[in-house]
């Protein structure tokens, strides 16, 4: 029992250009208060670019509830994978965990496609009807808003 949604984002960069940025973007940056979703306020652990496996993050929201985000796979330049698990707040009761899946196809030379999947584990089947619907209705804003800055940051190096 998960329910799953997919975002895709066009980025006018190289593969490697558009992995990177995602991989390093300060996650206060990418993950912000989009409605009644909370952002990324703070960063415990490991605060650099995703490169290894097992590297942990724990993240205190916006809305002072936190998650724990473990890497799980990285292929550079073609994908990565994040798990979540130990949310508080308003999540707990609902999501016992997560998977995030991130994918980059090159489209051509200086154009690449971000596939960014999230994949909920409800608590529940009593949880599965709300998480079901805060991810159909209000996830896909909230991660598109991320890719945006991801393809922001990809578009302009500095």
């Amino acid at each position: 029992m998960t329910v799953q949604l997919t975002v895709c984002e066009n980025v006018n960069a190289s593969t490697r250009i558009v992995f990177d940025a995602a991989v390093s973007i300060d996650a206060r940056t990418l993950i912000q208060k989009t409605g009644f979703l909370p952002g990324v306020h703070n960063v415990e652990g490991h605060d650099a670019p995703w490169s290894t496996v097992g590297e942990i993050r724990q993240y205190t929201l916006t809305d002072k509830s936190s998650v724990r985000e473990e890497l799980t796979n990285i292929s550079p330049s073609k994908n990565f994978t994040y798990r979540l698990t130990k949310f508080t707040g308003a999540f707990a009761p609902l999501i016992s965990g997560a998977r995030a899946d991130w994918h980059f196809t090159q489209l051509g030379q200086e154009k690449t496609k971000i596939e960014w999947t999230y994949a909920f584990t409800p608590t529940s089947a009593i949880a599965e009807p709300i998480v079901w619907f805060i991810v159909k209705l209000f996830w896909p804003r909230y991660l598109k808003n991320a890719l945006e800055r991801v393809k922001e940051r990809a578009e302009s190096p500095s």
